[in-house]
């Protein structure tokens, strides 16, 4: 199956290198634009007898009442079940313009692979269509929350706008799923609840295409510090002489280097450095003694956040981090002993180093 997506992927990408003609048979009628309705939200969940519920959000017009249109239907595959919506709506149903797909708990625990070649081989879908899981409930239902009072995809676009602001969780597309996957066959996709406004919540967890496991709060945060996705996370922490300082995280980066004993792989090293700015806090950043100590606190916080994303890892043998192949760029002459290597019984080694900015703050202390 990966293989056979990956080829297609690869097609997918090469098919506007071809020449201006393509087969006409292969794309949707033309049809006049106030005769369609543009659907922006599929949900895609498991359904009795084996098969597959599909539900479909438009986004919200702009009156008070004009609310989001949704429309659902199942059948045996995501390809009839789609097209079986085609009699739900008044008017033509067009997913050109899907840009959020949302799998239900337990339809991506029972594997995502069916999904995701739908959109690979679909004339109207997109390869960078965000994808997103609903935790502990049904895509059918998280859709049918929001077009409550808005549409799934407003919300959902306006969490991928402020990504940077979330530091549990991240926009993720399908092509970053599949391409994972192959690669390294396992990814994390952001996940979301049921509920009005579709809270974030964390990541999933999906190895050989279907959800192994959910990545709590400090997991889902870790994830974002080890791949250095941390453009604004707040941290509150006690001072000494009483009161609270909150750092601002501002960036993150880490680098992973295997550990080779005798020729074979008992290891990984991970060293993370994080920068953080003083938002809060009655704190002379004059004071080396003082300003670090507050470092050396960020950093255990920090660790700790990144030891459960690496333990996860390890625990379900699932390296969604890719840090195998970090290592392999790291240590080129290693790349044997990394090549097919397994998460589970290595011995996993972090280090944080947090470091205090003194910027803005510190200028005008001294000034």
């Amino acid at each position: 199956m990966r293989r056979v997506l990956c080829a297609l992927l690869a097609a997918a990408l090469l098919l506007p290198l071809a020449g201006c003609r393509r087969d006409v048979a292969a794309l949707p009628r033309g049809r006049e634009i106030e005769d369609m309705e543009l659907m922006q939200t599929l949900g895609v969940d498991a359904a009795e007898a084996g098969q597959v519920a599909v539900t479909a959000s438009s986004g919200a017009g702009d009156g008070p009442d004009s609310g989001a249109t949704v429309v659902n239907g199942s059948a045996a595959t995501l390809s009839a079940a789609v097209l079986g919506l085609q009699s739900e709506g008044a008017s033509y149903l067009y997913f050109g313009h899907v840009g959020q797909l949302l799998a239900g708990e337990e339809l991506a625990r029972r594997g995502l692979w069916p999904t995701l070649d739908y959109v690979l081989r679909d004339v109207e879908m997109r390869l960078d269509t965000a994808l997103y899981l609903v935790r502990g409930g049904e895509a059918g239902a998280a859709l049918e929350a929001a077009a409550r009072d808005g549409s799934a995809a407003g919300r959902l676009e306006a969490m991928a706008e402020d990504a940077g602001l979330l530091s549990g969780s991240a926009r993720r597309t399908v092509k970053d799923a599949i391409t994972d996957l192959y690669a390294q066959g396992a990814t994390f996709l952001p996940a979301v609840t049921a509920e009005t406004g579709l809270p974030a919540a964390g990541y999933g967890i999906v190895k050989d295409g279907a959800l192994a496991a959910w990545a709590g709060e400090d997991a889902a945060r870790g994830i974002n510090l080890l791949l250095g996705s941390v453009e604004a996370d707040v941290v509150e922490l006690p001072l000494d002489g009483g009161g609270t300082a909150a750092l601002r995280v501002v960036g993150a980066s880490a680098s992973v280097r295997p550990v080779v004993e005798g020729g074979a792989l008992t290891g990984l090293t991970v060293i993370c450095k994080v920068e953080a700015n003083l938002a809060e806090g009655d704190l002379d950043l004059r004071d080396e003694q003082a300003a670090h100590a507050l470092e050396e606190a960020l950093a255990r916080v920090e660790h700790d956040r990144a030891w459960a994303a690496l333990s996860l890892a390890r625990e379900l043998d699932a390296d969604y981090l890719g840090l195998l192949s970090r290592a392999a760029l790291a240590r080129p002459w290693h790349k044997a002993a990394l090549e097919n290597a397994s998460l589970a019984g290595l011995e996993l080694e972090l280090s944080v180093e947090a470091e205090l900015r003194r910027g803005y703050d510190a200028a005008r202390q001294e000034g």
